[in-house]
């Protein structure tokens, strides 16, 4: 089988990039062919296919002096990034270029929504090509990425454009917010996703609701939780001197609730690990803390050693998690995870089981049931084998990957009747 993965980074810039690169290697291990389709990037891993990419479009924000110096060239930026958003031909042209060298048998598609656009599901469809779609965030039924749990920020899903704009959910801009929320009901409008994607592959049960709240057709969608491989995982019960928080420094994941319940118990150390825009806010919010400490973004057996000191870790997410990657691989270690009572977290942790469900904005919920796992030992040992028995029991990596095999067979099949 021929498959084509699609997505907008040809890089392992984040966790659903890293995915793709994950399944392509499995696809790959076990005799399929993989061809990649992503923005043309610096930063792109080599491939033989680079030729068929669709040029780089900066869609981060400008440099307020590099564009008063060069107000033209700022000016056609953003046009250019403008309709590369709502519909870029060239994307739609180089996939065609792609389809007619190496007659893919199915395209799996994950985020394409503003870099490629949707605008390659018309090239798809004509070329009689099956789609299956993973979900990786909200964007499909949000102009949000990340939406927020009741209570912790905006909820822009069906504002009007002006409205959601005003809010300045995207990137705290009114114009970036705006362009944000035009496009995305653009796109609505089209319902290309819809009526070209032959399945929705949805990582959490709570996710797959919301698509079919929004009008998706309940017959494409799938629930596939993400899996590891938890025999290549050695777990570290009855080690830990931390409280371990790993992610990105965004107010969504809610690091600050984390450090406001740290300031709470003094006498209990916590790591912070990984990057992001509030990294430097968080640290001045911490500098007069000996008990927190922040060790950079880290991978593989950095990251790993990280974990293994850790007597429990935290997930204080703001936002409505699409599944909870971390609170795998936390489990997956034997070490109790104290997750946010939202979004698609409550289908991995079980309260009191597995883990601990909490408020996401309860400060004091959140340093009490801290200070239980830290002192109750019993309690913690109990939470810590559960974790682990969970992730060998429902979240097996193996069974994910040959569900997704079985969703390209069933989309051939479907175009096939």
């Amino acid at each position: 089988m021929t498959i084509i993965q699609a997505n907008k980074f040809y890089f392992p810039r984040w966790g659903a990039d890293r995915y793709v690169f994950d399944l392509s290697a499995w696809l790959a291990a076990h005799g399929q062919t993989v061809i990649p389709f992503a923005m043309a990037h610096p930063d792109n891993f080599p491939t033989p296919f680079a030729r068929y990419f669709p040029s780089y479009v900066r869609t981060e924000r400008v440099d307020a002096r590099e564009a008063a110096r060069h107000p033209f060239d700022a000016g056609w930026q953003a046009l250019r990034t403008a309709g590369r958003m709502a519909y870029s031909l060239e994307a739609r042209r180089k996939l065609a270029h792609l389809i007619a060298d190496t007659r893919p048998d199915v395209c799996h598609l994950h985020n394409v929504y503003t870099q490629i656009s949707p605008s390659i599901l018309h090239t798809l469809h004509l070329q009689h090509v099956p789609t299956v779609m993973t979900v990786h965030d909200h964007h499909l039924v949000s102009p949000q990425y990340d939406r927020w749990a009741p209570g912790c920020g905006p909820d822009v899903q069906g504002m009007g454009v002006l409205s959601a704009a005003a809010t300045r959910f995207h990137k705290h801009s009114y114009a970036a917010s705006f362009l944000q929320a035009a496009v995305f009901a653009f796109h609505r409008r089209l319902r290309l996703y819809e009526r070209f994607v032959d399945f929705f592959l949805c990582p959490s049960a709570s996710l797959a609701e919301a698509l079919k709240a929004s009008g998706f057709p309940a017959h494409k969608i799938r629930v596939l939780s993400f899996g590891l491989d938890a025999s290549a995982i050695r777990p570290a019960y009855g080690t830990g001197r931390y409280v371990l928080f790993v992610g990105r420094f965004a107010a969504v994941k809610g690091p600050e609730t984390l450090l406001d319940a740290a300031r709470l118990l003094p006498w209990l150390s916590f790591r912070f690990v990984g990057a992001g825009p509030q990294e430097a806010a968080l640290k001045r919010l911490a500098q007069d803390m000996p008990n927190v400490a922040f060790a950079g973004y880290k991978t593989g057996a950095a990251l790993e050693e990280e974990y293994a000191g850790a007597l429990a870790v935290a997930m204080p997410s703001r936002m409505r998690e699409t599944f909870g990657l971390v609170a795998l691989e936390a489990m997956a270690r034997g070490k109790p995870v104290l997750a946010s009572d939202a979004g698609a977290l409550p289908e991995i942790v079980e309260d009191r089981f597995n883990g601990w469900l909490l408020p996401p904005l309860d400060v004091r919920a959140w340093a009490e049931a801290l200070q239980r796992i830290a002192v109750d030992e019993p309690f913690r040992s109990s939470l810590a084998r559960h974790a682990r028995e969970t992730v060998e029991r429902r979240f097996q990596a193996e069974e994910h990957w040959q569900r997704v095999l079985e969703a390209y067979r069933d989309a051939i099949d479907v175009h096939a009747s």
